[in-house]
C-alpha cells in the first residue's frame, strides 16, 4: 500500500513539472522598488515557484527572465516582506516590496560598535539619509526638527548658522546645551561642514545607558552620524541629486510709516516732558519738515534669495572592497543683502579585505565653505525711523541726526561700507584597521585627524554719512583660527552564541589631543578693498597690531567597555562602564568612572504571548546610567592674574619715575573644582502591533545633574570685583514623557500610505543650590536690569518679572495708587506708565516683587508626518510645534531715543486717557516701564507646517534608454506656514551651539526664518 501511494503520488509530481515546462514561455522584464521611498532594489532574487530557476535585479533594479505565462514569480530581499506575483501571461511587472518586521534584525550604529535593533536596552532612533535629505537646509541638524521624540531643535534663518539642540531638555546650568556629535568616531560640536547627501544615517542616543559608553561631553546626548559606504559585490552606481529655489523672509512685521512714527514721537516727548517738566524735553518733531516715508526692511531685504544644491556621487564593491566618493556643492542667498554662504565638500570611503581575517580602509571628507555676513542691520531696520529717504538729493546717504531724528545709523549705508567675510576648510580623515586573530574576536585600532583652520576678514573703508556713522581711516581686520583634533580608538570585540545564550563583550581605550591658535592681526589706512588688501602691508599702513593667542590645548585618554548579553533571544543585558581622564581638571579631580546598565524583556517571545495575534512585538526596557561634563574651559581650576596700568606704582626716593607693574587677582581658584555628573533612569516600551502596521515606542525619563558646574561671582575683597570663577554650585533635574506612534498600510498594490508621530514633555528644575549660593541672576534687559532667575525649585533661566496690573490712565490713577499708610506707591510714574503689582505689600515696587512665570524650555514638544505612494507619485509632509515656553521680547523695549514701532504697538499702545489698559504710552523705555516686566513676556507656542514635498518618478522604461535607472523630479516647499501669538518675526529664538542655559529665550532682534519653494531631480544611472 505504501509503494502504491508512493508511486501515484511521483506520477502526479512528474506530470505537474512536465505541464509546468511544457508550458508556454514568455520574456517577463520588470522592476523591484522599495513602497515607501520609491527607491530601486538591487540584488533582489526572483525565483518561479516551486522551481529552481530565476535571477536577480540589476543594479538599476530591473530584471529580465522567461517564464510560463501562468507562473508564480516569488521576490525576496533582506530586510523586506517576501511577495509573489502572478504573471497572468504579463510581459512587464512593476514589483513594490514592503519593509519587514524583520527590520528589527537590522544592526544599528551604537557607541564604538553596532548592534541589532531588537536587542537594543534604551531609547535610541535612527533617522535615515532618504529623510534627511527631503529637506533643503545649509546645516544637517536642522533636518531632525520634528523627526525624533525628545529632540528640541531652534532654527535660525541665517545662512549658514547652526541651529541649538537639544536632548531631553537643560541638563546643565552654564555650559553648552548641544549634544555631543560623533561623525565616523570623531566627537565635535558642529556638523555645518557636511552634506546631507553624504550621511546614510543618523542615530540619536537619548538616555544615559546608551550614551554612557562616550562619557565625557555626552551629557547633553550624542548624535551618531554613518557616512555612506559602497557595498559588497556591487556593480557600480552613479547618482545625482539637485535642487535650486528661492527664499522669502516669513511673519516680518509691519512697521510704522511717516504719520504714525511722528504721531508716536511726540506723544512719547509729552511722556518724558511730564517725568520731569523740562520744556526742553518736548521738541516735537514738525511732520512738515520730513518728506520721507521708508520702509526699511524693504532696503535691507532681497526680493527672492536663491539657493542651490548639487550632489553627485559613485560608489560600488567587489567581493575583496568597496568605494564610495562624493562632490557637492550648496550655496544660499541670505534675505539680508550681501549675505550669502556657500560650501564645497568632497567625501571619499574605501573598505579592503586584505585576507579572511585583515580588513583596512578610510573616510574622507574635505569642506570649504565661505560666509559673508550682514553686521547689525537687521536690527538697525526694524528701529530706524521711516521719517528720511536712504538718499538725499545729491545721491548720497542721508544723515539722521542732520535731520534731527536723533543718533541713528542709515540702514543703506550699513549694507554697503560693511565687509565681512570668513573663509573656512575643514578636513576630516578616518582611518582603521580590523583584525580577526581568533574566530569571533574582532580587534580594531583607528585614527583620525581633523583639522579646521578659519580665515576671517573685516573690512571698513573710509565714508562718512553722520557724526556717529562713519570711519575717517578706514579698517581692516584680518583673523586666522587653527584648530586640531587628534583621536585614536582601540577596540577588542568578542561575540559568542553559546546554546541560548548570546554574548558581546568589548573593550578598548581612546587618546584625544586638541588644540587651536588664534592669530590677530588688525590695521588702519588700508588701501580700497579689493586685491591688494587680501594680505597686510605693513609700509602702507599704520596702526598695524598683531595679537597671537594660543588658547584650549586638551588631552583626555579613556578607557572604556560594554557587555551585551541575551538569554533565549528574550531576556536582554548592556552594561557599560567608561573611565575619563581630561586634562580640565586638577589633578586631584582628573579621573570620572561611569557606569551604564540596560535591561529588555521581549515578551511576545513567551509561550503565554502565542495567543495574543494582534500583538506582533513587544518588548519592555529599563536602563540607568551615568555620564560626565567637562565644559569649561582649559585652567578654570587655576587662580588667574591681570596686569594694567591702574595697579601700577612708583617706587623709591622722591623724584623717583621707575614704574613697578602691579598684578591683580582675578579670583580665587575654586575650592574644589570636579566633574559635572549625571544619572538618568529610562523605562519604556517598543511595539508592534495589527500585523506590524502599527507602531509604537513610549519612554518616561528621571535625569539628574548633580555638581552641576557654573559660575559664581567674586566678591571685590577676593580679586577685581565682577570676576567671576567656576565652581560645582547645583543640581538640577530634567524629567518627562516622550511618545512616538506610526502606522503604515497598502491600500492597493498602487496605493500605499503612512502616519506618524511623536510628542515629548520635559520638566526642567533646580533641585538644589548649596548654602551660601545666592540664586543667579543673567538675561540682560537694558539699563543694568537683569529679567532671569534661577533658584532651587525653579527652571533654568527663569523669567522673573514684575506683574503689570494696568495702566495709569491719568494723574489721579497716580495718586491714588498707595499704600496702607497713603503713601503713594510708584511716585514718579505718569499717565501711560505700567502699573506695578505690590505683591509682597510693602509699599515699594522692587525686587521682591517679582514673580517667576516660566522659561524659554518648552513643556511640550511635537511632530508629525503624513506620506503617500500611488503609483509612481509620491507625496510627503512634515509638521512640528511646541508649547508652554516663554520668550522675552527684548526688541520691544529698546525705545530709548527716537525709535520707530511696529504698527501692533502703534494700534494698541496708550494714546490717553481710555485707549488702552494693556499697552503702555509710547514712552516705553522712560522710567520704570522698562523694568522686566510681564508685558515683555509672550508666548513661545507655535504649529508649523514644516516641509512639504511632492515627487514623480518617470516610468522606466521612458528614461532606461538614456542609461538611466530612476528619474525623479519633486518640489518641495519648507516653512510654509507658522501659526503663533508672538509679537515677532519668529517664536524661534536659536543661541546658537554654546548659549548660556540662563540667558535663553531673549529675543534681541533675530534673523527671521524664511519660506522657501525648490524644484529639484534625484538621477541614479
Amino acid at each position: 500500500m505504501n509503494y502504491l501511494f508512493t508511486f501515484i503520488i511521483s506520477v502526479c509530481l512528474t506530470f505537474s513539472v512536465f505541464n509546468q515546462a511544457n508550458a508556454q514561455q514568455i520574456a517577463v522584464k520588470g522592476s523591484v522598488t522599495d513602497a515607501a521611498s520609491g527607491e530601486t532594489l538591487p540584488g533582489v532574487s526572483i525565483l518561479i515557484k516551486n522551481t529552481n530557476q530565476g535571477t536577480q535585479t540589476d543594479v538599476k533594479g530591473e530584471f529580465n527572465l522567461k517564464a510560463p505565462g501562468n507562473a508564480t514569480l516569488v521576490f525576496s530581499y533582506v530586510g523586506y516582506v517576501s511577495k509573489e506575483v502572478a504573471v497572468n501571461n504579463q510581459s512587464t511587472l512593476k514589483v513594490k516590496l514592503e519593509v519587514s518586521a524583520k527590520e528589527l534584525e537590522q544592526v544599528v550604529v551604537v557607541g564604538y560598535g553596532t548592534t541589532k535593533v531588537k536587542d537594543l536596552t534604551a531609547p535610541i532612533t535612527t533617522v535615515k539619509s532618504s529623510e534627511l535629505t527631503k529637506q533643503p537646509v545649509s546645516n544637517v541638524a536642522q533636518a531632525l526638527q520634528g523627526k525624533v521624540a525628545g529632540v528640541i531643535v531652534s532654527n535660525s534663518g541665517r545662512p549658514g548658522s547652526s541651529p541649538t539642540m537639544m536632548i531631553r531638555g537643560l541638563g546643565t546650568v552654564r555650559g553648552g546645551v548641544s549634544p555631543l556629535f560623533v561623525v565616523d568616531d570623531v566627537f565635535m560640536d558642529d556638523i555645518g561642514f557636511l552634506s546631507s547627501s553624504d550621511i546614510e544615517t543618523m542615530t540619536i542616543l537619548k538616555d544615559a545607558s546608551s550614551s554612557a559608553i562616550y562619557g565625557v561631553r555626552a551629557a547633553n546626548g550624542v548624535v551618531i552620524i554613518t557616512t555612506k559606504k559602497g557595498k559588497l559585490n556591487r556593480p557600480m552606481q552613479a547618482s545625482f541629486n539637485a535642487y535650486t529655489g528661492f527664499q522669502r523672509a516669513t511673519n516680518l512685521l509691519p512697521m510704522a510709516d511717516r504719520d504714525a512714527y511722528i504721531s508716536l514721537t511726540n506723544e512719547k516727548m509729552y511722556a518724558a516732558y511730564l517725568r520731569n517738566m523740562d520744556q526742553n524735553s518736548y521738541q516735537p518733531l514738525d511732520p512738515s519738515k520730513f518728506t520721507g516715508n521708508t520702509n526699511w526692511m524693504d532696503q535691507v531685504l532681497r526680493g527672492n534669495a536663491w539657493m542651490q544644491n548639487y550632489d553627485v556621487s559613485i560608489n560600488g564593491g567587489n567581493e575583496k572592497s568597496t568605494y564610495y566618493f562624493g562632490l557637492g556643492y550648496f550655496k544660499q542667498d541670505g534675505l539680508l543683502k550681501k549675505n550669502d554662504y556657500q560650501r564645497f565638500t568632497l567625501r571619499g570611503a574605501q573598505d579592503i579585505n586584505l585576507s579572511k581575517s585583515v580588513k583596512t580602509g578610510y573616510n574622507i571628507t574635505l569642506s570649504g565653505w565661505d560666509q559673508n555676513s550682514p553686521a547689525g542691520v537687521f536690527g538697525q531696520a526694524y528701529i530706524t525711523p521711516p521719517a528720511f529717504n536712504p538718499k538725499d538729493a545729491n545721491g548720497n546717504f542721508s544723515d539722521p541726526i542732520l535731520m534731527g531724528l536723533g543718533n541713528f545709523a542709515n540702514p543703506s549705508a550699513t549694507v554697503e561700507y560693511f565687509n565681512e567675510e570668513t573663509k573656512n576648510l575643514r578636513g576630516l580623515m578616518n582611518v582603521y584597521l580590523d583584525v580577526k586573530p581568533i574566530s569571533n574576536l574582532t580587534i580594531r585600532t583607528s585614527f583620525t585627524p581633523d583639522i579646521r583652520t578659519t580665515n576671517l576678514k573685516n573690512y571698513t573703508p573710509k565714508f562718512f554719512v553722520s557724526s556717529t556713522q562713519r570711519d575717517t581711516i578706514g579698517h581692516l581686520r584680518k583673523e586666522n583660527n587653527y584648530n586640531t583634533n587628534y583621536v585614536w580608538d582601540n577596540t577588542a570585540t568578542y561575540e559568542k552564541r553559546l546554546g541560548q545564550h548570546n554574548l558581546k563583550a568589548m573593550v578598548g581605550f581612546s587618546a584625544t589631543h586638541y588644540s587651536g591658535e588664534l592669530l590677530r592681526v588688525t590695521g588702519e589706512n588700508p588701501r580700497e578693498y579689493g586685491a591688494p588688501t587680501q594680505y597686510l602691508d605693513l609700509g602702507n599702513q599704520t596702526g598695524f597690531r598683531v595679537e597671537n593667542n594660543p588658547y584650549d590645548k586638551v588631552n583626555a585618554l579613556s578607557y572604556y567597555g560594554r557587555l551585551n548579553y541575551s538569554f533565549k533571544d528574550r531576556y536582554l543585558m548592556t552594561a557599560t562602564l567608561r573611565r575619563d581622564g581630561s586634562s580640565k581638571f586638577p589633578k586631584t579631580d582628573r579621573w570620572a568612572t561611569l557606569p551604564s546598565l540596560g535591561l529588555g524583556w521581549i515578551v511576545t517571545a513567551e509561550d503565554f504571548m502565542k495567543n495574543a495575534k494582534w500583538l506582533d512585538y513587544l518588548k519592555l526596557r529599563a536602563s540607568w546610567g551615568m555620564l560626565g561634563n567637562d565644559n569649561i574651559p582649559q585652567n578654570a581650576y587655576t587662580s588667574t592674574i591681570t596686569t594694567d596700568a591702574m595697579y601700577s606704582a612708583i617706587f623709591g626716593p622722591y623724584g623717583s619715575t621707575l614704574v613697578e607693574q602691579g598684578y591683580n587677582d582675578l579670583g580665587s581658584a575654586p575650592e574644589r573644582l570636579k566633574w559635572e555628573t549625571t544619572s538618568e533612569f529610562d523605562f519604556g516600551l517598543d511595539a508592534n502591533l495589527l500585523g506590524n502596521k502599527l507602531n509604537i515606542v513610549a519612554d518616561y525619563y528621571r535625569r539628574v545633574t548633580k555638581d552641576a558646574i557654573f559660575q559664581l561671582s567674586v566678591p571685590a575683597t577676593d580679586g577685581a570685583g565682577g570676576s567671576t570663577r567656576f565652581g560645582n554650585n547645583a543640581e538640577v533635574l530634567n524629567r518627562g514623557f516622550e511618545f512616538s506612534v506610526g502606522w503604515s498600510d497598502k491600500i492597493t498594490n498602487n496605493l500605499s500610505y503612512n502616519i506618524g508621530g511623536n510628542i515629548t514633555t520635559i520638566h526642567n528644575e533646580i533641585l538644589s543650590l548649596p548654602t551660601g549660593v545666592a540664586p543667579v541672576w543673567s538675561g540682560n534687559a537694558y539699563n543694568g536690569y537683569q529679567a532671569t532667575y534661577t533658584q532651587a525649585g525653579r527652571p533654568i533661566g527663569e523669567f522673573y518679572v514684575l506683574e503689570v496690573g494696568g495702566i495709569f490712565q491719568n494723574w489721579d490713577d497716580v495718586h491714588n495708587y498707595v499704600n496702607k499708610e497713603g503713601r503713594m506707591i510708584m511716585p514718579n510714574a505718569v499717565p501711560g506708565d505700567f502699573k506695578y503689582v505690590d505683591r509682597n505689600n510693602d509699599g515699594i515696587i522692587d525686587n521682591l516683587d517679582r514673580k517667576g512665570v516660566g522659561n524659554y524650555i518648552p513643556k511640550v514638544v511635537y511632530g508629525f508626518n503624513l506620506g503617500l505612494n500611488f503609483k509612481n507619485l509620491d507625496i510627503s509632509a512634515d509638521f512640528q510645534g511646541v508649547g508652554g515656553n516663554k520668550i522675552y521680547n527684548l526688541r520691544r523695549i529698546n525705545r530709548f531715543s527716537n525709535e520707530n514701532y511696529d504698527v501692533n504697538f502703534y494700534n494698541n499702545s496708550w494714546h490717553g486717557e481710555g485707549t488702552s489698559d494693556s499697552y503702555p504710552s509710547a514712552d516705553i523705555a522712560g522710567g520704570l516701564n522698562n523694568y522686566p516686566n510681564t508685558f515683555f513676556i509672550e508666548s513661545g507656542s507655535y504649529f508649523r507646517i514644516r516641509n512639504v514635498q511632492l515627487g514623480y518618478t518617470l516610468p522606466s522604461e521612458l528614461v532606461k534608454k538614456a542609461g538611466v535607472s530612476k528619474l525623479r523630479v519633486y518640489v518641495t516647499a519648507q516653512n510654509l506656514a507658522t501659526f503663533f501669538k508672538y509679537n515677532g518675526y519668529t517664536p524661534e529664538i536659536p543661541n546658537g551651539t554654546d548659549v548660556n542655559s540662563t540667558n535663553m529665550g531673549m529675543d534681541e532682534g533675530i534673523y527671521p526664518l524664511s519660506r522657501t519653494l525648490n524644484f529639484g531631480v534625484n538621477v541614479n544611472f
